[in-house]
């Protein structure tokens, strides 16, 4: 793939403008699929539904749980109690100040009224464990709905509906946004491409366009066998105008560097060396 323009000076290598990543969604629990949301090809944002599973069994469960606390009028009574006992007790320290009651009967206020505070205690604390039960019980049935991961594109659907998903992938999805160029580099370029470089792409799709893109990992190592190094690079991709899976050309900022001569010449192994 090239531009055509003749004689070029600028530094240009074939490239290959591919999603940044893939991920295969599937569920976290055990469950029958029950609705698909999203069709091949469409955009999906991060955090939005992409299928829901069979879930009635926890939709009943968050209802019993909300009706509990709904239901949880014991508070508002062990209110009242307390204060009547605490005022029951105050008049009793009273009287009993003018010898007025025997001693058992302030005693026993005092009691009923330990009783009274240690009662509505005990009914905060059924209140604080019925809203965390209803808690749970509604991320349990979170669990049903599948989200996206990632902004990305649907690109593949694996499961219909009525399918269990136990131990399958539902669908795959692959991030657009940024795209990842990757190139082989020959050997003359190692040492010139550096990590936060930037270089012009031009890609065959959409034709006559030229993108930005910045270097984020360069090959330490060189192989051997093609004389090259791997070269990535991050692409943005804000407004989805690019797509994955095209040819490109990227352009650098330096120009062509010269092919190094070989070190070595090679040796016929019937040549005698005196």
């Amino acid at each position: 793939f090239c531009l055509g323009t003749g004689t070029v000076s600028a530094a240009e290598l074939d490239c290959l403008v591919k999603p940044e990543m893939y991920v295969e969604v599937s569920s976290p629990v055990v469950s029958v699929l029950e609705e698909i949301l999203v069709e091949t090809g469409d955009m999906v944002m991060r955090g939005q539904p992409l299928a829901r599973l069979e879930a009635s069994v926890e939709k009943a469960r968050v209802k019993m749980a909300e009706l509990r606390i709904m239901q949880m009028s014991d508070i508002e009574n062990r209110k009242e109690q307390l204060r009547f006992k605490k005022l029951n007790y105050e008049r009793m320290m009273e009287l009993r100040e003018k010898n007025s009651v025997p001693q058992f009967e302030a005693d026993k206020a005092k009691t009923e009224y330990a009783l009274a505070i240690h009662e509505l205690a005990k009914a905060r604390e059924l209140r604080i464990m019925a809203r965390a039960n209803l808690e749970m019980e509604r991320r349990q049935l979170e669990l049903r709905t599948i989200r996206s991961p990632i902004d990305g594109i649907v690109v593949d659907r694996f499961a219909m509906v009525g399918e269990s998903v136990e131990g399958r992938s539902i669908m795959k999805l692959a991030m657009v946004n940024p795209l990842k160029v990757e190139m082989i580099a020959p050997t003359e370029y190692f040492g010139l491409i550096k990590k936060g470089m930037r270089a012009d792409i031009y890609p065959e799709k959409p034709a006559n366009k030229v993108f930005e893109a910045t270097v984020t990992v360069v090959d330490k190592l060189i192989d051997p066998a093609s004389g090259s190094f791997t070269v990535r690079m991050a692409l943005p991709n804000p407004d989805d105008i690019l797509i994955g899976g095209v040819n490109c050309l990227a352009r650098f900022s330096f120009n062509t560097p010269e092919s190094k001569p070989e070190l070595y010449s090679s040796v016929s192994p019937t040549t005698s060396i005196e």
